[in-house]
């Protein structure tokens, strides 16, 4: 009877803080230099969220005693919740422990079991964190001013003349990316970047994904202020994620060679270095130079081929690379959107943006800001600025609002405050925290929304609902500004 009570012990704490998604990487990191109670802390963040590979570490202490209490019936519940998702040999311990026991144990150990299941297992956590695939929508697609794909690469002269006039005046938020390669400068950067399409076809903001050659602030400020197509879905307007490559990353093969055999020969030495290493991370790397760099390999699944490898194997970027290819693609959603989740439960930035991009806009999906503030949340909490902006918005305009949190949205705002100074959604927000505060402030709300659309219509933004908001909250009133 104590082992029963104090697992119910461990299923309260399990589930009763508020979380973040932890860091299994550096968690692993800890078990692996016998830090067990840092380990067991990050695993156990991790377990709130469904991670199996967390259940499966914490049901090896609980049997083992590292740095635990050796104890049987936690270690079967982990390694139950594991066994859920398919993990290792998860079962296979289970089958072979309960083997050992008599009829009656063995049965009270499958309640036990099966209790914790139903109540903290798969499926509540799904409910609970994770997206709702609206099967009836996944017949339809999104276009783009009524083509069915996006151009890929963009050519320096495609978009250089529509946006020199601009160059000056603004640009999107950086996202940091922990994964970006960056060699010898070149004569020409290879770049490659995720962007985000807005539903006015701008772009709000982007990521690295490739750059050999070092910084490429000029290449990419004068892109990002370049109109994307529209996109939408049953004629509605939507927005998308978007790979593109530009600079030398545009160049086939026989153009790289003669432009920069220089930048060609180090791509190859580099390559072949990773083809032939047995490291986890070596083999993501090496999928990820073949989806970077097409003319690597004449099979062009090869790259998609070796990224699902790795995810099957547990590498959390690989599983959040083969779900956005499939996401981009828009070739199977539900199975993108099931390794975009996966990689989230190891606490990594960038799916945890992007799945919070996905429960509050997706079209696939059963829109939850709830679900989408937690992840902006936990990105923002690791450092991502652009989840910042999300979760200040959602603060300040959910449908739900319950969801309202002005006190939260002013704090962060002050915190994003110089790494979002050229955001023109920025000024809209802090605008929008002027008039809701309990400080209100009518001559800041109308200074901030007077900046956001200057500085939104120069970046190609469509800002008629920031003039319509402005012009509706000024009629007939009459205020004092420092213009």
């Amino acid at each position: 009877m104590k082992k029963k009570i104090k697992w119910l012990l461990l299923a309260t704490a399990m589930h009763a803080s508020t979380l973040m998604a932890a860091d299994i990487l550096k968690t692993d990191s800890y078990f692996t230099t016998k830090q067990y109670d840092l380990a067991k802390a990050g695993y156990m963040e991790g377990a709130k969220l469904g991670n199996p590979h967390s259940y499966y570490q914490l049901a090896r202490m609980y049997t083992k005693g590292l740095g635990v209490e050796k104890d049987v019936i936690n270690a079967l519940i982990y390694y139950s919740l594991a066994a859920e998702y398919d993990y290792f040999d998860a079962q296979k311990v289970i089958d072979n422990t309960l083997a050992t026991l008599a009829p009656e144990s063995k049965a009270a150990f499958i309640k036990v079991m099966d209790d914790y299941k139903s109540k903290l297992g798969k499926q509540a956590i799904d409910a609970k964190y994770f997206p709702v695939i609206l099967e009836d929508s996944l017949s339809t697609k999104i276009t783009f001013d009524g083509r069915e794909k996006l151009k890929r690469t963009f050519y320096s002269e495609d978009f250089m003349e529509a946006s020199i006039a601009n160059l000056n005046n603004l640009a999107i938020e950086e996202g940091g990316n922990e994964d970006a390669t960056y060699m010898s400068t070149p004569k020409e950067l290879y770049l490659i970047l995720d962007i985000d399409i807005a539903a006015d076809g701008s772009i709000r903001n982007y990521f690295e994904v490739q750059n050999i050659g070092g910084p490429a602030a000029r290449l990419i400020n004068e892109f990002i202020l370049f109109p994307q197509p529209k996109p939408s879905i049953n004629n509605q307007q939507t927005n998308f994620v978007h790979r593109v490559y530009l600079g030398a990353a545009v160049y086939s093969k026989s153009i790289l060679i003669d432009k920069n055999e220089a930048m060609y020969a180090q791509i190859l030495r580099t390559s072949k270095k990773l083809a032939n290493g047995t490291k986890l991370n070596e083999r993501y790397q090496y999928a990820m130079a073949l989806l970077n760099f097409p003319w690597l390999t004449s099979n062009p699944q090869e790259a998609e081929q070796k990224l699902l490898a790795m995810a099957k194997l547990g590498h959390p970027s690989a599983m959040y690379e083969y779900g956005m290819l499939l996401y981009r693609q828009q070739r199977d959603i539900p199975e993108a959107i099931y390794w975009i989740s996966q990689s989230s439960k190891y606490g990594l930035i960038r799916a945890e943006f992007r799945l919070g991009k996905i429960l509050n806009s997706s079209p696939w999906v059963k829109q939850d800001q709830k679900k989408a503030l937690f992840w902006f949340s936990s990105a923002m909490s690791k450092g991502d600025i652009n989840a910042a902006i999300r979760a200040i918005d959602i603060k300040l305009t959910a449908k739900n609002k319950s969801l309202h949190n002005i006190e939260s949205a002013v704090q962060d705002l002050k915190m994003i405050e110089h790494t979002h100074a050229n955001n023109p959604e920025y000024y809209y927000l802090l605008a929008l925290s002027y008039r809701d505060r309990e400080a209100r402030d009518f001559s800041q709300f109308v200074s901030n929304m007077r900046t956001a659309i200057r500085r939104g219509n120069s970046a190609n933004w469509d800002t008629r609902e920031w003039q319509s908001l402005l012009d509706k909250s000024t009629i007939g009133t009459v205020y004092i500004t420092d213009e």
